[in-house]
């Protein structure tokens, strides 16, 4: 075959294409029918849905998935989200929603805070969420704290504390579901003071003060 037709042959197959993909863009030949939704356990099917801002007749071609997406992060439980399709007529919604880590009582209800230390919705707090007491339990900066004294111990240690009551900023203390305190201090040096939180609760002793964890004391 010689080279022009070759070219010839290229170009028209490209057409074709073309004309297709203009057909598909244009037209609603694929269209949505399905959503399929997922990691949502907080968050209702229809609400995820009605966020993509996506209805289904849609032309799957057009839909923007990252706008999507940026819908979907927008609800109150979820901290990112991943939209796609799969053809030929299904938008799929892949949802990580955030960890109710705490929460505090307010006039209002119930606000949960995440991992973070950010306020995110007011809800009925899941089980083993740790409630957050003291004057400075709305404070970002004290919440961003306790949130990060909170992760740094073991899941199995979290599940033990009852609350966390914050005074002032550099006074967090650790109140378990069996009455015993431990005080952390400051939100530093989170590491050593886990590991000084794990052996004080293997021993006797009411209060315990690890907010110096090389030095630790009980009374």
């Amino acid at each position: 075959m010689s080279r022009r037709r070759i070219i010839t042959a290229a170009g028209g197959v490209l057409l074709v294409l073309l004309l297709a993909v203009g057909v598909l863009w244009a037209f609603p030949v694929l269209r949505v029918s399905t959503f399929e939704i997922s990691g949502n356990a907080h968050s209702p099917e229809e609400y995820v849905r009605e966020a993509t801002g996506v209805r289904e007749g849609d032309n799957l071609v057009r839909v923007d998935a990252g706008q999507a997406a940026r819908g979907v992060a927008e609800l109150p439980w979820v901290r990112s989200a991943t939209v796609s399709r799969h053809w030929p007529s299904t938008l799929a919604v892949s949802v990580i929603e955030r960890q109710a880590l705490m929460y505090s009582r307010e006039g209002d209800g119930e606000h949960l805070i995440d991992t973070d230390g950010r306020p995110f919705v007011i809800d009925v707090p899941p089980e083993g969420s740790v409630e957050v007491t003291g004057s400075q339990r709305q404070d970002p900066d004290t919440l961003t704290g306790v949130a990060a004294a909170l992760m740094a111990l073991p899941e199995h240690v979290r599940a033990l504390i009852a609350s966390v009551d914050v005074p002032g900023e550099y006074e967090l203390e650790l109140r378990l579901h069996d009455g015993r305190t431990i005080f952390w201090g400051a939100s530093d040096a989170n590491h050593d003071k886990s590991l000084a939180v794990q052996t004080a609760i293997q021993r006797e002793g009411q209060h315990w003060n690890v907010s110096n964890p090389s030095l630790v004391t009980v009374r």
